[in-house]
């Protein structure tokens, strides 16, 4: 049986960190309101960090359920993984399709955002995290901090770009 117990300070620095830096972001939109706002490549891809930086706080909070078992962590894993990974992928053609059905393409920070994000990679990452922690494998938490690190490193990057990059 693997503790969870000693991931406790991973979640805590992981939880931390996702809040800090979802409050640079929504900084980071309030000063760049007009422009986001008028934009759905760059609304979109706004919603798209902000989920990343939201699935870091959820693995955090799984992590610090107490006397949660092993397995049911994996479950639960696998769930966020699918609901971020669809969410993810809506926010994306949402990103990419105006509501006539035509690629937008209008912003060119737009197209960086959707670069930098690790939408599929934080997925995958998180899905094979979940897996390995069902059936028991011990390196299956191991495999969770990239999945949080990518989200982290992908949603600063992209916070950056929203505050910086955007001129009117």
């Amino acid at each position: 049986m693997i503790g969870l117990e000693k991931w406790a300070t991973f979640a805590q620095v992981a939880g931390g960190a996702a809040a800090g830096l979802t409050g640079l972001l929504f900084v980071a939109v309030s000063i760049q309101a007009d422009t986001i706002t008028k934009s759905q490549e760059l609304r979109n891809r706004a919603a798209q960090t902000l989920a990343l930086f939201g699935t870091v706080l959820v693995i955090a909070i799984l992590l610090s359920i107490p006397s949660q078992a092993y397995r049911v962590l994996g479950g639960e894993l696998i769930a966020l993984a699918v609901i971020i990974g669809g969410g993810l992928l809506v926010l994306d053609r949402r990103a990419t399709v105006d509501p006539n059905g035509r690629g937008t393409g209008t912003h060119a920070v737009a197209s960086t955002l959707d670069a930098v994000a690790p939408n599929t990679v934080t997925s995958i990452l998180l899905l094979a995290a979940g897996l390995l922690v069902v059936i028991g494998a011990p390196a299956g938490l191991d495999v969770l901090v990239l999945p949080v690190l990518a989200s982290l490193a992908g949603g600063v990057a992209s916070a950056w770009l929203l505050l910086t990059k955007i001129t009117k």
